[in-house]
Order: structure tokens, then sequence, then C-alpha cells
């Protein structure tokens, strides 16, 4: 959740959720360990129209395309308004004929993509990114694509591609990944995706994610690519690294780690991983490896090779787990220091922060609690009306009662509401203002649950306060940095030495090593540190840098008690 919160979308979400939970998602098992915390929801889909499961025409270049409309025979002619309701709900078709309607359908979903998922602002790392790209694309088939490469906001390893060349990789890929020929690895992949059209394979675009798309909580049960068109991007990719000069093993390297890191469960843990998306790793990395041994390729310099530690270079300073710029859970309680202020959550519920609201689910999937932004301003009543006045009546919400109260020392107004529909549901919303945003503290549950979860709708918005400066100052960020090695010593002593944050096992994912490997003198690590975070004014934007460079000072290289000393 961040301080460019938009009312866009935010009250439809709020209704659709609620509906997905409390009624289409089955109940959880008893003893699930599920992680009740995730740092971000899915993208959301793409609207297609459903196909019959016939074999649909086929269309230009051999791709398959959706089933005309056919005519539906209602008696009734609909009135205007009812037209206008049903353009709101309908979804639009999507017709991938042509690489043009590539580049069309991946120009209109770029703002959705990045409105939900949030993107890192770091412009020496997105400069390298596409440094690494350009170079790659130099070998790749000629598209009439505005191609685009940019770092989402994720915690979790996850990259995927929008049709029209639309591609995105995430900070936690950037953090997993140990190389420069990784990375091409990896972007090769998608740029392969993305230029043979891949895509325009599958008619229900709307029911599946690209490949890699790791942290997306719906991946596990959709469909990701075929395998033909997994390998088909591997060998793509492979070529791509190899004519650009890189390792065309680099794939396969990441494979294996990415399957490593989906057996050791981390910060994302039971999020849906790669392997939900795609065949085997192990499978598709000895294919790889195989192909790579058959490759012939020349080695040139690395864009990140004149940087003193290469990649690592790169990548130091990024945010590992969540990033308090974006809020962070602590147990049931959100803080956001940013925004200045803190709320909790019924004890016990599964909670969610996206980049346009946080909330959490009940555990009998019955209620949803939810915060969002409305607005901007300093009239509550006004904007109590305007919400009343427009997507209330958009979302069918009938108001039964509407006071004002008192949220500590700040005026509110609470709303009660039905909300019409194919399942009855009960909403309890407050709305108050807080350093001149207007914010809409909701829980709604199933109408025959409402009694029950009246109270704890009504502790939800009381636990709304500001944030004093001592809590803000109090937040840590663990951020990503580079240790180097003393001679001889095993990864194991390096963690304990450099105060590193991260759990061993996965320092040894993220650095190709076991607890007792053990590196020459100098070797550069990556470690973990928990570093003061520093919340940046309003006016300056609000959302602090996913990466930090590390000051002469604090640097692990160079830290003075020897946290991270080279041993020189």
């Amino acid at each position: 959740m961040t301080q460019k919160l938009v009312k866009s979308r935010v009250s439809a979400v709020l209704v659709a959720l609620v509906l997905t939970a409390c009624v289409m998602d089955p109940p959880r098992p008893a003893g699930d360990s599920s992680a009740k915390t995730s740092d971000h929801t899915s993208p959301p889909p793409l609207p297609t129209e459903k196909t019959s499961p016939e074999e649909p025409p086929s269309g230009p270049e051999g791709q398959t395309t959706a089933a005309p409309e056919e005519a539906e025979a209602d008696e009734e002619t609909p009135t205007e308004e009812e037209s206008r309701k049903e353009s709101r709900t309908r979804p639009r078709r999507i017709v991938l004929d042509t690489v043009y309607d590539d580049a069309r359908v991946g120009n209109e979903q770029t703002s959705e993509i990045e409105a939900e998922l949030g993107l890192v602002d770091d412009e020496a790392l997105e400069r390298y990114l596409n440094s690494v790209a350009v170079r790659l694309m130099r070998h790749a088939p000629p598209r009439p694509f505005d191609w685009e490469f940019k770092i989402i906001d994720q915690s979790v390893p996850n990259a995927f591609a929008l049709p029209g060349g639309k591609i995105y990789v995430s900070r936690g890929l950037l953090a997993l990944v140990q190389s420069e020929d990784e990375l091409a690895g990896v972007i090769g992949h998608e740029i392969t995706h993305s230029a043979e059209r891949h895509a325009a394979a599958r008619i229900d675009y709307a029911s599946r994610i690209n490949p890699f798309s790791i942290g997306l909580m719906r991946a596990a049960s959709i469909a990701a690519y075929g395998r033909d068109q997994e390998r088909d991007a591997d060998r793509g990719g492979q070529l791509l690294a190899a004519r650009a000069g890189y390792d065309p093993k680099g794939i396969a390297t990441f494979l294996r780690k990415l399957d490593a890191s989906e057996r050791y469960h981390v910060g994302w843990s039971r999020l849906p991983n790669f392997l939900a998306t795609h065949p085997s790793s192990p499978e598709r990395s000895a294919i790889a490896s195989d192909r790579a041994a058959g490759l012939s390729w020349e080695r040139k310099d690395g864009i990140a090779d004149n940087l003193s530690h290469g990649y690592y270079s790169a990548i130091d300073g990024l945010v590992l787990g969540d990033d308090p710029a974006g809020g962070l859970f602590e147990g049931s309680r959100f803080v956001h220091p940013d925004l200045g202020f803190s709320v909790r959550f019924p004890q016990g519920w599964e909670t969610m922060n996206s980049q346009q609201a946080v909330g959490a689910r009940s555990p009998g999937r019955d209620a949803r609690a939810t915060l969002t932004v409305e607005g901007s301003g300093e009239d509550l009543d006004a904007a109590v009306d305007d919400f009343l006045a427009g997507e209330a009546q958009n979302l069918r919400i009938l108001v039964r009662g509407r006071q004002k109260i008192m949220l500590g020392e700040r005026p509110a107004i609470r709303v009660e509401a039905d909300v019409a529909g194919s399942v009855s549901l009960r909403a309890q919303m407050t709305f108050v203002i807080h350093d001149d945003l207007v914010y809409r503290l909701s829980l709604v549950s199933v109408s025959r649950a409402a009694n029950e979860y009246r109270g704890r709708a009504r502790a939800f918005a009381q636990s709304f306060r500001a944030l004093d400066e001592a809590g803000t100052h109090s937040l840590k960020v663990t951020r990503l940095r580079i240790a180097r090695s003393l001679e001889n010593e095993s990864l194991k002593a390096l963690s304990e030495r450099t105060r590193n944050e991260l759990d061993l096992v996965y320092t040894g994912v993220m650095n190709g090593a076991y607890a007792m490997t053990r590196f020459t003198r100098g070797t550069p690590v990556k470690i973990g540190l928990a570093e003061p975070y520093m919340p940046k004014p309003r006016d300056e934007g609000g959302e602090g840098s996913a990466r930090s460079k590390p000051d002469s000072d604090t640097a692990p290289d160079s830290a003075g008690s020897g946290a991270a000393d080279s041993g020189s």
C-alpha cells in the first residue's frame, strides 16, 4: 500500500474479493500451516470472452482466436441504463490475431499491472536491467513492439511478459540471481515468449499468468504456457544469451537455484512458486545444461564487469522481504511509516498488503477487513457523500444507517449497509481523515454472520491511530549487502561475523553455497543486514527506494567493527 493510492477499482475490489473469499474458496483443511501474510496480490487478469471447448477457428499465423459472439435472443430490448451497466461489468474481448494486437493489448494492460504490483524506484538499477536487455534484443526477431523492461516491487522471485514486449522482473528475482549470465537467461526467456507470440496461442488469456510468475497468489491454480512453449522459450533465451556473449548455461544454473529456493520456504512461505507454473525445474535445468554444452559462444564483457563486485555490486542495497515504504505487518498490526498511521486487524486473520489496499480475511473465509484510501480532502461529510452517491450506487450498496463517531480524538463517520448481489453481504464502513487523506476502514461479511463480526468491525476501526516519531524510527528494513570473506572462512562463520539477518540455509541458496562451504580470501557473499528505516516526507512522493547504496561508514566491506571485513 503506497502513498500513490487512489480510488481506482478499490471499492470494486472490496466486494469482489469478499465474494471470492466468502463463497468460492473451499474451506482450509484442519491443521493447514499456510503462512498468514502475503506481500502482494496477483496481477489483475486480462479480460476475455470464454469460448466453447470445441476446436476454435484458426486465425492468422496459425494462431487460434476466440469464436465470434452469438447474438442473444432476448425478447426485450435493454434500456440505455442497463446497457451501460452491462458494458461496465462484461469483460472486454481480447483478440491477439497479429503482432499489432499484441502491442495494443500490452500497452492497455501496462498501467493496470503496474498499479497493482508497484515498481521499484531505482533509475540506476533499471538502466542496468535495460542495458542487459538491449544487448539481447540485438539478436531477437524483429517485432513492431515498444519493448519495456521494468522492476516490480515484489520480494518473491518473479518475472513475466505481457503481450507486445512488456517484460517485468521482481526485486526478489534480482536478489536470487547470482550472475549477469543468469539474468540474461531469464530475460532472454521472456523476450522469446513475447517475440514468438506465445500468448496468442492461448484463447483463455484471462485464466493464466506467464511462466516465472512465482509470487502471484493464484499461480498454483492456473495453467502456464505449454511444455513445448516453455522449452522453446528456454532454447530461444539460451540462443539470445550465447549470441550476446553470455554463458548459455546461466538459465540452467538459475533453474537449479529456484528448485532449491522452492524447497526452502522463507519470507514468502506457502506462496505459489516457480514450479507451480512450470514443468519440473530439475528436468528443464538438465535439458538446458545439455543444450548449452552444444552451443558455441564467445564471452564478452558484462555490463557490470566494471563494478567492484560485478553483478553483486549492481544489486547491492536491494530491499529483502517487506519494504516499509509500502507498509508492513507486525503480527496483526499494520504499520505505514510513510503515511504515518497504524491499524490492528483481527487477530488470527490471514493478512494481505497490495499496492491498492491492505486487508485481512477471517479463518472461516466469511468476512474480510480492508483499509483503503478514498482520496484527499478536509471535508469528511463531503467525502462520504461522494462515495455513497458514486461507487456505492454502482456496487449496489444499500445504506442502513449513518452516524458521526470519534476514533480517539478524530472525528469519523460510520456507515452500515447491505450489499445486494448473488450473495447477501453486510458491511460496516468507517471514514476518517488523517494528514489530508480520507481513509475507509471496512469489514464486510456474509449477512448471516453480521452480528458475529459487528464488534470486530468497531474494534478494527478504533485501532486506527497516528504513528508517533518513536514508532516510525523503530522500524527496520533488511537490505542485501555484499560481504567479503576471510581466508578459508565458512558461510556459517561469515554469517555470524557479519550479523546476517537471513537464515543460513537461504543465504546458501542465494549464494549457491552450503553452510560449511569455505571461501578464499575476499570472496563476495550476499547477506542481509537490518538497517533503520528512514521514511520520506510525503511531498517527496513517500516511496522509499527499494535499493540503497551503503555509506562508506556502514558498508559491510569497510565496517570498523569488522562485521564483514575481508581481513585486509
